[in-house]
């Protein structure tokens, strides 16, 4: 029987660092250790990607630990937009996250500046769940994709109206023309009662039984 147990972890194998896309340049690695915070702002453009790895240990047996929420947020200080990712593991429980602002542009809306870069991890057996302010990344998108004027993207931020457009309803026909049609769908009935008026029909041996009061009632409802 599997039975969980809260525990603390630590970081481990932790790599920060802005690669080339070409790779005709070395990677620049960032220190950068738990909890402090790099120092100096990490820069990448359309060219270069910013890279993130790390492990996740138990503090007590030293053994690899996936945690269910692994997220990297990015916080423009101008602006107060983020965007947050998520820090995938792999088939070893290393987490990796990268970076390409070219693809990624349209969710930074083209934003250069200097963003915060977060990492949150949490796990219901966490005694420790991390919120960590790792570093400043300088993001540079091409000037051409640059917005005029950029929007502040925030959780709470007021959002614009949804202004609904019902459909018109469609014309119909004049009273009249409704009113005939229900006459003549009515007119079978009233010939009905002439009819049984006519040949004098006997409903004097009609039977108030409850069978034969729900046989008619479901013939007059068909």
């Amino acid at each position: 029987m599997k039975v969980k147990v809260s525990t603390e972890v630590a970081i481990s194998n932790l790599e920060l660092f802005i690669v080339d896309k070409d790779q005709s340049i070395a990677p620049k690695m960032a220190k950068v250790t738990y909890p402090s915070k790099a120092k100096g702002a990490l820069t990448a453009d359309s060219h270069q990607n910013l890279a993130l790895s790390f492990q996740l240990r138990d503090v007590n047996t030293g053994a690899d630990v996936s945690p269910h929420q692994t997220f990297v947020r990015l916080h423009n200080h101008r602006t107060g937009q983020e965007v947050v990712f998520v820090a995938k593991p792999d088939n070893k429980n290393v987490c990796k996250f990268e970076l390409d602002p070219t693809e990624w542009k349209t969710e930074f809306d083209s934003a250069s500046g200097t963003y915060t870069l977060y990492l949150i991890i949490g796990d219901p057996t966490l005694e420790n769940p991390i919120l960590w302010n790792m570093a400043d990344v300088v993001i540079k998108f091409p000037e051409k994709d640059a917005p005029a004027t950029v929007q502040s993207k925030t959780l709470f931020a007021p959002k614009l109206d949804i202004q609904h457009l019902f459909r018109e309803p469609e014309k119909r026909p004049p009273t009249v023309v409704s009113n005939t049609f229900t006459a003549l769908v009515l007119l079978p009935l009233l010939l009905l009662f002439i009819l049984w008026i006519k040949i004098v029909a006997n409903i004097s041996n009609f039977s108030f039984a409850p069978s034969t009061i729900l046989f008619h009632l479901g013939h007059g409802a068909m």
